[in-house]
């Protein structure tokens, strides 16, 4: 059960930071906006879940963590291709 309250309260604040910074290279958004769909397809299999379906054994849980760090991954890679990519003079 803490588990559970954790992995929720961390989805969060994960899903705040995420917002608080836009994509700007268009594949990378494109990425992000798939990544964030898939976590709400696995989250609504949680719920459903939770009211009497399948269980997962923790893998939905370990793959909204993974979805969540690859979307931080694709944040990190815009803001590193924004402060590197050569700027007209």
């Amino acid at each position: 059960m803490h588990k559970l309250i954790l992995a929720s309260s961390l989805s969060i604040l994960m899903a705040s930071v995420a917002f608080s910074y836009t994509i700007t290279h268009p594949d990378l958004k494109n990425a992000h906006d798939l990544a964030e769909q898939a976590l709400k397809q696995i989250q609504g299999a949680q719920k459903t879940e939770n009211t009497g379906g399948a269980s997962f054994g923790g893998h939905a849980g370990k793959a909204i963590e993974l979805l969540q760090q690859a979307e931080r991954e694709m944040v990190a890679a815009d803001e590193y291709n924004d402060a590197h990519q050569k700027k007209p003079k």
